[in-house]
């Protein structure tokens, strides 16, 4: 049963939250906006759709849930002979048009069925809100506590749950598979994936049919939350936060997940497939298992495997719990001013299993997350990286994560320099997608596409920025409304989309030139 929340002397049914009010406030909105006003000038060769998902619940959610189990909303912003189309739908899963029905939150805590309402118990518990990939011509969205939701790309409609069938025995498939571009393959991983607190980890690959190759089946070292993984050619990294489910304290109607301060950041190394060829001291079968310090390396970038015949990947990193809605089993918060960065991390194979590594390079000094990399290259080494960060020298505030995303840096590894974009005076921008000028175009050459809110006009806008020029945009598409923070989205070229229906319904009117300059986004 919600509770009650004050404002102004006024009640409602809504929960007082952060992530319930202000610029956090639920959109609750589906519709369409064909031709979006548009400033200055979009390349014509940007021809495609950027579809982002958001957590966006439809009814008031339990007043202790946590922000990222809001209902799964979609938008996608197809691009289109320099124009902009807009559609934003919510994602029908099971849960939402069951409470949708009800009119109430039938869905207690997240990932908790014991908080549940007994009449949806059996219900697929997933908000599909995470993350939305383009593979084997289907839109999935996904959340990585259940499996995929297929959508169709033009109209945002749900078609149907588990779209790979009875081929996938687990119960889970993670939010951030990986495309290997060489082998034309989509890496999957699913944790806890014989079902509630369990430590199974299934791991396979997708083929560009949607066909399973190279199933296996391993545990983690504690029934750990593991959101994302880098790919190389031939192995894959697991990233292990220091959280931990228990099925005690879920039975006891607690959260699902608990920090824990002594565990460290762990890393599972995992050959891709059985006929990986493996190093000296390595037998068939074999994971291995490797750790640092505590702290949450949150979101990767890419990997590689060196000449010396060790692993590199990179990653955002924490000095401490980026989630303060799942404290310690004894009500312990991060502190406030918690350190942020991004660091590539090395693993030498011949390392036994449950070595620890070395302290990570340090790449930026500053808070950084939702890296992007030229995906063309994933898997490779890269020598170019896009990411959100928090400029100090350009805001109030420390050196640490919660201060917000204010800017855009491209770091090039080969020179060592770092290019920035800095959003605005109380502005904050979301994850990047990189789109190449063309497909034969050099590494890191082409648009950056990026959400920026602009917190006090409660309004938020799409910059475009050339990698040639990165300082400043060369387009920037405002939006009708204001939106939630995406989780993540993702690029697909219209080449690949399926020559269905218009994104939204086609409209007769005059051309209306678009040429001019924002005033700057301060």
């Amino acid at each position: 049963m919600a509770s009650t929340s004050e404002y102004s002397g006024l009640t409602s049914i809504w929960p007082l939250a952060l992530d319930l009010a202000g610029s956090g406030m639920p959109c609750r909105m589906e519709g369409e906006v064909s031709d979006l006003v548009t400033f200055g000038d979009i390349p014509s060769a940007i021809e495609g759709t950027f579809y982002r998902v958001m957590c966006d619940p439809y009814v008031p959610p339990d007043p202790h849930n946590v922000p990222i189990d809001g209902d799964g909303n979609i938008s996608a912003f197809r691009f289109h002979n320099g124009r902009v189309d807009m559609k934003i739908k919510y994602i029908e899963t099971e849960r939402y048009k069951l409470e949708r029905n009800a009119n109430k939150a039938l869905f207690g805590l997240y990932r908790n069925p014991f908080t549940h309402h007994p009449c949806v118990r059996s219900a697929v518990d997933s908000t599909a809100n995470t993350n939305v990939v383009y593979w084997a011509n289907r839109l999935l969205a996904l959340k990585e506590g259940a499996l995929p939701y297929e959508l169709d790309a033009s109209t945002l409609e749900t078609l149907h749950y588990d779209p790979f069938g009875s081929q996938i025995k687990a119960k889970t498939f993670t939010a951030h598979p990986k495309v290997d571009p060489y082998t034309n393959e989509l890496v999957v991983f699913g944790y806890e994936a014989k079902g509630l607190a369990t430590r199974d980890i299934v791991i396979y690959t997708l083929d560009k049919n949607g066909k399973k190759h190279d199933e296996q089946w391993i545990e983690s070292p504690w029934c750990a939350f593991i959101h994302d993984c880098a790919i190389t050619p031939n192995w894959i990294i697991l990233v292990l936060w220091p959280f931990e489910a228990k099925l005690e304290r879920l039975k006891a109607k607690k959260q699902h997940w608990a920090w824990n301060y002594d565990l460290p950041a762990t890393f599972i190394v995992v050959p891709r497939r059985k006929n990986t060829q493996l190093p000296a001291g390595w037998k068939q079968g074999e994971h291995r298992v490797y750790s640092w310090k505590n702290c949450m390396a949150i979101h990767t970038a890419g990997a590689w495997e060196g000449a010396d015949g060790k692993l590199y990947f990179e990653s955002s990193r924490v000095h401490d719990n980026a989630f303060p809605f799942f404290p310690t089993e004894d009500g312990k918060t991060p502190a406030p001013d918690a350190k942020a960065d991004f660091v590539r991390w090395e693993f030498d194979l011949k390392q036994p299993n449950g070595s620890t590594i070395l302290d990570p390079q340090v790449i930026l000094d500053v808070p950084s997350e939702f890296p992007r990399i030229d995906e063309r290259f994933m898997t490779g080494e890269h020598e170019f990286l896009f990411l959100n960060v928090f400029i100090p020298d350009r805001s109030d505030g420390g050196n640490n994560i919660f201060h917000g995303l204010n800017g855009l840096a491209m770091h090039s590894h080969k020179t060592g320099q770092t290019r920035w974009f800095y959003a605005g005076d109380d502005s904050l921008v979301q994850e990047p997608i990189f789109i190449p000028r063309d497909s034969n175009a050099p590494e890191g050459d082409g648009w950056i596409i990026a959400m920026v809110e602009q917190r006090i006009a409660n309004g938020c806008h799409l910059v475009i920025i050339d990698t040639k020029e990165f300082e400043k945009p060369i387009a920037i598409v405002q939006l009708p409304l204001h939106v939630k923070a995406q989780v993540h989205g993702n690029w697909v070229d219209s080449s690949v989309l399926p020559k269905k229906e218009s994104l939204v319904r086609t409209i007769t009117k005059p051309t209306i030139s678009n040429q001019g300059s924002l005033a700057p986004l301060t």
